[in-house]
């Protein structure tokens, strides 16, 4: 003899297992659309400096200058001196000045699209920069 509760309860669990598992199943479905597109989106977010050349003044840690690699003629090589001209912000100038170029660094992405063996493209290229210092005249 079983107690009517149990028969109850039984029946109560059949109801929310016939309504909560498509539920459940449809919940996950959506939960793995969202986070496919949440990577799709972050793949697609460019970084700043990305596609440029970057001057990376090594003893103040801050980037100098950004210049975007299609616009760039000539890449600078080690001891080459670059003049900027800075950001002027309540009339004083930052960044500014005379820089001798320490070291150069190209970094790569894949090419798919290029028909060669390894293809790749060049995603940004950091120029390690030290200000120099101004002798005033005695």
């Amino acid at each position: 003899m079983t107690s009517p509760w149990l028969d109850v309860v039984g029946r109560l669990g059949d109801f929310v297992t016939i309504l909560g598992v498509p539920l459940l199943a449809a919940g996950t479905w959506q939960l793995v659309r969202e986070i496919r597109r949440e990577r799709a989106e972050r793949k697609a977010v460019k970084i700043v400096s990305q596609d440029c050349l970057e001057f990376y003044d090594s003893e103040q840690k801050v980037g100098v200058n950004l210049v975007p690699l299609e616009r760039v003629r000539a890449f600078p090589s080690p001891g080459d001196r670059v003049f900027f001209p800075g950001e002027t912000h309540e009339g004083k100038n930052f960044g500014g000045g005379e820089y001798e170029v320490e070291k150069i660094v190209f970094t790569f992405f894949e090419a798919p699209e290029v028909d060669q063996p390894c293809p790749a493209v060049p995603s940004k290229v950091i120029a390690y920069v030290h200000k120099m210092e101004r002798k005033r005249p005695a």
